[in-house]
């Protein structure tokens, strides 16, 4: 269809926010969409496929559109298109066929700019293409998986799962803790009915449109699912979880569903087992506890790719200075959104998952690491210095039976899966078990055999698992490495071990070897170094507190540990917020 005076005016504000089109003047801009038309697409249908000629190019007025590529098991999504940005432009500069097929996600509008028509307004004004090919340029120079994103969502369905949900109550919240970001508009069944022209002109005037689907009214429902870009589906977590929700109608399933979040309403604590129980029916969502405001204000910079990820590294008895880092940035008031390490980083980002104080978790681990030598109970070395039963019990006692699931930050923690010789990211099941497995250093405690497979510690392949965390996280990372410049020397040079009697002798004159759990230690992490260097690389701040002194199982330097993070964070951070931003300016 012809583009409406209004389709015009919305396209030349687009274009007015966009960079590459900001310098344009209004005649050039005006040329430019004289002779666009308007085009509607419904949830599903496709805009052009890979491989057809390069005719247009089409800005986004509304909704979302995918970029889909094919894959060895059909289409893959590779990224999306939101309102006013451009897609097909590379073609058209390229004169090559289409690299990707788009369809749109949701009901959405565009506006096509035909080849011809861009190369006549480009002959009389030449500077009107110049921002189209910088922006093809850069895409074009981009990694092939950086050419399209992740989009922030716009439009959030919220979909009840159990009975009891106060749905206008919590849309109400979730809308306040959201116009920290823009505005918002909420939408619920008084709305039902609406022409496809008026919901998307709501979507046009407000940073984010919240579908509450309250009521039982069916068609309104599928509206909600239709509109979104995320489904918050939310539930009582007393409530049994039922396997039938959200049952998708015939035109919807032929829509890549969007992203969804399942959020668990608790009335204080979590309840243990809530969890794994109705993650279970949705496993594909990411998974929410909300007890209180400030839950749902770390929903919303999660959903709006404005939240804090912390990834915290292995290093043994070093690892104490992450409390010490925690306690300096808490202080600083940053606000930790989601939590991932190996090893020793994983069990104390446990304790931040589980929403310790500071306090909570010094006299928690204390009692686990400085009290007790966790690596004491000593066996016959069939494989492994030590039993294991002592480190298994005090991770029981300390995180009781509480699965993954049941941590109130997301979270995850590495291990090293020996069968596959790949990382193992554990992000459900037993906590203490897989922590267990994920501070097995091989050779000094046994390791984990589970489904076949056989796991042990993470900083065997990834100390520093920025990249996982980066999988599912859109905001700010930091990045606390306590184990990356461990140095193992020895002021002794030989090639064998010299007789007993000598070896005894040499003890009175001081002379130290390496010990056997240090060398099995290192060796352990040996392999993660080129690994650390690149997560280095792709966290927003990286913290490194200075742990020369600290020896990888010196269980007695907890509290100096535990100090020097503290110190080095407070140098690092001064107490501003805004040392993040200027961090992630940098990168």
């Amino acid at each position: 269809m012809s583009a409406t005076a209004q389709h015009i005016e919305q396209a030349r504000q687009l274009l007015g926010q966009v960079p590459w089109f900001q310098a344009l003047p209004e005649e050039a801009r005006d040329a430019l969409l004289a002779g666009c038309e308007a085009q509607e697409l419904l949830g599903g249908n496709v805009l052009f496929f890979e491989g057809e000629t390069s005719d247009s190019a089409y800005l986004v007025l509304s909704g979302c559109l995918g970029a889909f590529r094919s894959g060895e098991r059909g289409p893959l999504l590779v990224g999306q298109i939101v309102m006013g940005e451009t897609v097909g432009e590379l073609g058209v500069l390229t004169q090559r066929p289409r690299n990707a097929s788009v369809r749109a996600l949701r009901d959405s509008e565009v506006l096509r700019l035909p080849a011809a028509h861009l190369e006549a307004v480009g002959a009389q004004y030449p500077q009107a293409l110049v921002g189209l090919s910088r922006l093809a340029l850069r895409r074009a120079t981009e990694p092939r998986a950086q050419q399209y994103h992740d989009a922030t969502p716009r439009t959030i369905a919220l979909l009840a799962q159990s009975a009891g949900v106060d749905l206008i109550a919590f849309a109400q919240s979730l809308a306040t803790a959201l116009s920290r970001f823009g505005s918002v508009r909420l939408l619920d069944a008084r709305q039902a009915g609406w022409p496809s022209a008026q919901y998307l002109a709501v979507e046009s005037e407000s940073r984010f449109v919240v579908y509450v689907a309250d009521g039982n009214d069916p068609e309104w429902r599928s509206q909600c699912r239709r509109q979104a870009d995320a489904w918050l589906l939310v539930a009582r977590a007393a409530a049994q979880a039922t396997g039938d929700a959200e049952i998708l109608t015939p035109h919807e399933a032929s829509v890549v569903p969007p992203p969804e979040h399942l959020v668990l309403l608790h009335d204080e604590k979590p309840r243990l087992g809530a969890g794994r129980r109705w993650h279970g029916m949705r496993e594909h969502a990411h998974l929410h506890h909300v007890r209180h405001g400030g839950d749902i204000a770390r929903l919303c910079r999660l959903l709006c790719g404005q939240s804090l990820g912390l990834v915290l590294s292995g290093g043994g008895a070093r690892g104490f200075a992450h409390i010490g880092v925690i306690k300096a940035l808490r202080e600083a008031g940053f606000e930790i959104d989601s939590v991932g390490g190996t090893s020793i980083g994983g069990v104390i980002g446990a304790g931040i998952a589980a929403d310790w104080s500071v306090e909570e978790m010094t006299e928690v681990f204390r009692r686990c690491f400085y009290d007790t030598n966790p690596l004491s109970d000593y066996t016959f070395p069939f494989i492994s210095l030590v039993s294991g039963r002592k480190a298994s019990r005090l991770l029981q006692e300390a995180f009781g039976s509480r699965d993954i699931e049941d941590l109130p930050l997301p979270y995850f923690c590495v291990s090293s899966n020996l069968t596959t010789g790949q990382a193992a990211v554990h992000r459900q099941g037993p906590l203490w078990e897989w922590l267990r497995a994920s501070i097995a250093i091989p050779g000094i405690l046994p390791p984990v055999l589970k489904n076949g497979q056989v796991f042990v510690d993470g900083g065997v392949i990834n100390n520093l698992p920025v990249d996982v965390m980066r999988q599912h996280h859109q905001g700010e990372v930091i990045a606390v490495d306590i184990g990356g410049n461990y140095v193992l020397k020895s002021a002794i040079e030989e090639v064998d071990l010299p007789p007993f009697w000598q070896l005894a002798t040499e003890w009175f004159r001081k002379r130290r070897r390496p010990k056997l759990s240090q060398i099995l230690l290192r060796a352990g992490m040996v392999n993660s170094g080129a690994a650390a260097l690149e997560a280095r690389e792709l966290s927003t701040l990286l913290l490194t507190p200075p742990l020369d002194d600290i020896d990888l199982l010196e269980w007695k330097s907890f509290y100096r540990a535990i100090d020097r993070g503290y110190q080095h964070t407070l140098r690092i951070v001064g107490g501003r917020r805004d040392v993040l931003s200027e961090a992630a300016s940098l990168l």
